[in-house]
């Protein structure tokens, strides 16, 4: 059965999908208010293409009973390391005057979380979030912390600090990754969903940095709004075009309102995921595929090669999904370009490669004979849908003789990527991945059961690490987060923890 959250009163209720003039809706069966509706997609055949993909999945749904749940240890772990910021974005939940308290945590917290988790089976990422983590003098003392348990680390920043070329020089030796909330080129954006203009200025000039350095790319996160940023798309992709060196992929989550009245009188339409996608696509003016990354659910594949980490494994096919644009040196075009298919007829046959496959033989000649057998599987389904010839811009034997070429080019020595990117029309590539962040109109049990993206926090009450969905986090952030800056804040940080300091007198950080 799955659940959502009525839009009057708040309740978990029952909930079923319905569409109505080509869009879809979640609509909630509240016994006290009545049903109501919600709206997921403006294009419900473009989101049922998703769902669809994975007929064969199920998703149980849970009980959204999260302060008290185990969820499943996450692929991704986000990790709250403040709620103070120097931007306070007025569309953001996690701040300081949004909450109303302070959340600054000690080392303690940090070691106590890291400790849990790098004795997973498969230790998942950490990813260092706020407020704004640059803000905290001992950032890389907690980056160098997460690294000393094997853990790797994303730090995701608004990049102003990153203006300073020494500071920026500094995060990107640490050894994290960096994610920068980067919300394209129209300064009229970040002036109202930000309320900082300027803030556009600090991270070009940040990026300009990293620029700099032989080695040192980042992801953009990218909040899209169709009311205010969609013209916008064509020039910000030719601004990552620009700029590859620098750009290696983007999130692009859709714009979800979740902020009062009060800290932004703005009241838009929704922007759902399929909106985005098309916004991408009439950015790009050619068809693009946006697979679920749920799709990629190539377990025995990953047996049989000893993949040890399969990300997002079976996750809703309606939650992240991604697209791959290529670059041929002068603009950004589909990987469709180069299938004989579509990108989801060459997902789809991996899939059915994938539960073809019988339990791998693990050792000996027989575990190298099942590898070779499978190589050549693999083979056959890329020269189904590989159009060989349009990556090299050649048909028939003027074709076979530039993969020749390249081939034999590599045999002498040369980097193979290298002769590649010179010899074929893939400049580079630029992954793209949609997050489509649920709030309390939209969120339903059937996505948050399998989510493997979540955030870690320690249950003061019981003393246990658990985790929560991010999608989710924010209908019980506040409870977890107060009860745990109650016990591991750094001292001198207590704005809005206790009677003498209520919260809503706590003021904005300086």
């Amino acid at each position: 059965m799955n659940y959502s959250i009525c839009r009057k009163c708040s309740k978990i209720v029952p909930a079923v999908h319905v569409q109505k003039d080509g869009k879809e809706y979640l609509e909630k069966q509240c016994p006290d208010c009545g049903n109501n509706l919600d709206l997921i997609s403006n294009d419900a055949a473009r989101y049922n293409k998703k769902r669809d993909m994975m007929a064969d999945v199920e998703f149980p749904g849970c009980e959204m009973n999260c302060l008290e749940c185990f969820h499943k240890v996450p692929d991704v772990l986000f990790v709250e390391t403040t709620n103070r910021c120097n931007m306070n974005c007025p569309i953001c939940l996690t701040n300081v005057p949004s909450m109303g308290f302070e959340f600054e945590p000690g080392m303690d917290y940090f070691e106590r979380l890291f400790s849990h988790y790098a004795k997973c089976d498969f230790p998942p990422p950490v990813q260092l979030f706020g407020g704004e983590p640059t803000i905290r003098e001992d950032l890389f003392d907690i980056i160098a912390l997460a690294r000393s348990y094997g853990l790797s680390a994303r730090v995701v920043t608004n990049g102003l600090k990153l203006a300073d070329p020494e500071y920026c020089e500094k995060i990107m030796s640490s050894g994290a990754s960096v994610l920068i909330s980067f919300d394209g080129l129209k300064r009229e954006m970040y002036a109202t969903l930000r309320g900082h203009p300027e803030a556009l200025d600090l991270k070009l000039k940040a990026l300009e940095n990293i620029s700099r350095r032989k080695k040192g790319k980042v992801v953009l996160m990218t909040v899209v709004d169709k009311n205010f940023n969609a013209e916008d798309m064509p020039h910000f992709l030719d601004y990552c075009l620009k700029n590859s060196g620098v750009v290696r992929g983007i999130f692009l989550m859709p714009l979800t309102h979740v902020w009062s009245e009060d800290r932004l009188k703005y009241d838009p339409e929704r922007t759902t995921q399929e909106d985005t996608e098309r916004i991408v696509e009439e950015a790009v003016g050619e068809r693009i595929d946006f697979v679920p990354l749920g799709a990629l659910a190539f377990s025995n594949l990953a047996k049989i090669f000893k993949v040890k980490r399969m990300p997002f494994l079976g996750v809703h096919p309606n939650c992240e999904s991604f697209a791959l644009l290529v670059s041929n040196g002068e603009k950004y075009v589909p990987l469709n370009k180069y299938l004989k298919t579509d990108f989801f007829a060459f997902v789809n046959d991996m899939r059915a490669l994938d539960g073809s496959l019988e339990k791998p033989v693990s050792s000996g000649e027989a575990g190298a004979l099942r590898k070779l057998l499978v190589l050549l599987s693999l083979g056959r389904l890329f020269l189904k849908h590989v159009d060989f010839g349009a990556v090299v811009k050649a048909r028939g034997l003027k074709a076979f003789g530039r993969w020749m070429g390249i081939f034999a080019s590599a045999a002498t020595g040369k980097k193979f990527k290298d002769v590649f990117k010179e010899r074929t029309e893939v400049k580079d590539i630029l992954l793209l991945i949609l997050l489509p962040f649920e709030d309390s109109a939209t969120t339903e049990t059937d996505r948050l059961e399998m989510c493997k993206s979540c955030f870690g926090y320690v249950d003061v009450a019981t003393d246990t690490i658990k985790a929560i969905p991010v999608c989710i986090w924010e209908r019980f952030k506040n409870v977890a987060m107060k009860d745990m800056a109650r016990k591991y804040n750094k001292k001198g940080y207590t704005k809005g923890l206790y009677d003498e300091q209520p919260a809503e007198k706590v003021k904005e950080d300086a």
